[in-house]
């Protein structure tokens, strides 16, 4: 009875080195390192740029309104979607990780759309008037969030 359980435990130990040579000496040679090039150009997600993708047009006060009437609709919506946002400024700061984040005011004041720039340099200044554009990354306390924002 041992004997199938330690010829089944061999064919996995030999399986295993056999893809352990595999795995190590391929992406070495010619051929595996064009194999490995399509695989992680497969398995790599595009990155995504927001000043050339085409973006919904919206204000900052509707889009602050449709998040707050209907936060699923809204996400069905904009969620993970290019939006061009047109406002006012209302304030500017640096984030914890040292990029600028533009806020443009919506008619609550205790919420607003906060921009997290792309270039760190970006700059606006309160009462400004602006359209952004950038990826929708949802609600939450403080207003509808955007990433990787550019000033169009």
């Amino acid at each position: 009875m041992k004997k199938p359980i330690v010829k089944i435990i061999a064919a996995f130990a030999v399986l295993g080195l056999i893809c352990g040579s595999i795995a190590f000496f391929a992406p070495q040679s010619a051929p595996g390192k064009a194999i490995m090039g399509v695989v992680l150009k497969i398995i790599t997600p595009k990155k995504r740029d927001a000043s050339t993708e085409k973006g919904i047009e919206v204000t900052a006060a509707a889009l602050g309104k449709e998040y707050a009437a209907d936060e699923k609709a809204s996400d069905a919506k904009y969620l993970n979607k290019n939006i061009e946002v047109s406002g006012t400024v209302s304030e500017t700061e640096k984030n914890q990780d040292g990029g600028m984040m533009i806020v443009l005011g919506t008619d609550d004041p205790m919420t607003g759309v906060q921009c997290t720039m792309k270039d760190k340099n970006a700059n606006a200044t309160k009462g400004q008037a602006i359209t952004i554009k950038g990826f929708c990354s949802g609600n939450s306390i403080t207003g509808v969030s955007l990433t990787d924002c550019v000033i169009k």
